[in-house]
């Protein structure tokens, strides 16, 4: 496992791998700081916004559309960074947390307690039109989403539950449906966090305070395998490079109880598994 990222950070999360510039995004929650590396360039670059920032996505219009404070930001590479749209009603004791777009390019996002432990948090939808609204609410951490390849299936965590839930998913309309259990994690070590989905529909999860990715058969319902991280917390997970044949796995520092070196860094891990390009935002 290769550590690529050039120094570490409390909260790396949201990794992506933009498919027409070839390069890795991720994100410092907590700094508010959105990360660009070019692997093959070896170019680096930073864009500090004002508030956290929890999720990124390529926008079809050029750029990235993040989500940041209490609403969705357009971010150019040069640092320009423009509101798009401001949530009117925001709770206070929430967070903007883990996001993506659909195939249609509308931008699912959802929210956490910032104490971690209290259902105060939801789930929602930004549609191209601008309209947004709330699909799941009595969530506590809303966290890794990931769609099936015939874009029927909506696969999502709320990780204090341990559980991976699955929906019927209607591309069409944008809307979730049929509420059930995919897997329950609560006999292993860590909980689910960020996670993204193989060409064979496997769902590959990170485990924070578990050290390791897992790759979990949507069919059968069973681990089938896993990763080690040299580090407890491991946070997002996502295809990249060529062929998407690459796994880039995110970490953070934040809650150890004991200091570890290879904590809150990037890594890289070559697999047998092919990943699916992610779908860029309309918005």
């Amino acid at each position: 496992m290769e550590k690529i990222s050039p120094y570490s950070g409390d909260l790396y999360e949201g990794p992506i791998w933009h498919p027409t510039e070839n390069v890795l995004y991720w994100v410092n929650i907590l700094a508010g700081t959105i990360h660009r590396l070019d692997l093959k360039k070896s170019t680096y670059l930073e864009i500090k916004l004002k508030d956290y920032v929890s999720s990124i996505s390529p926008r079809v219009t050029g750029g990235l559309i993040a989500t940041s404070d209490q609403g969705f930001y357009a971010v150019n590479l040069d640092g320009d960074v423009k509101e798009i749209y401001k949530l009117k009603d925001w709770d206070p004791r929430n967070r903007f947390n883990d996001g993506k777009c659909d195939a249609v390019g509308r931008y699912w996002i959802g929210t956490m307690n910032l104490e971690e432990k209290y259902p105060t948090a939801g789930f929602y939808v930004l549609d191209t039109d601008l309209s947004f609204k709330k699909v799941l609410d009595n969530v506590t951490i809303s966290n890794g989403l990931a769609w099936s390849s015939d874009n029927k299936t909506l696969y999502y965590i709320d990780t204090p539950t341990k559980k991976i839930f699955e929906f019927d998913f209607d591309l069409e309309k944008g809307k979730i449906s049929n509420k059930r259990t995919l897997i329950d994690l609560s006999t292993i070590q860590g909980s689910p966090d960020g996670m993204t989905i193989d060409s064979k529909d496997n769902l590959w999860v990170a485990l924070f305070g578990g050290g390791k990715v897992i790759k979990i058969d949507t069919k059968t319902r069973e681990i089938v395998d896993e990763i080690p991280v040299p580090t407890p917390n491991v946070t997002s997970v996502t295809f990249g490079g060529e062929n998407l044949s690459t796994l880039y796995i995110t970490t953070a520092k934040i809650h150890l109880t004991t200091p570890n070196e290879n904590a809150g860094y990037v890594y890289a891990e070559k697999v047998s598994a092919t990943g699916t390009k992610i779908n860029f935002c309309g918005i």
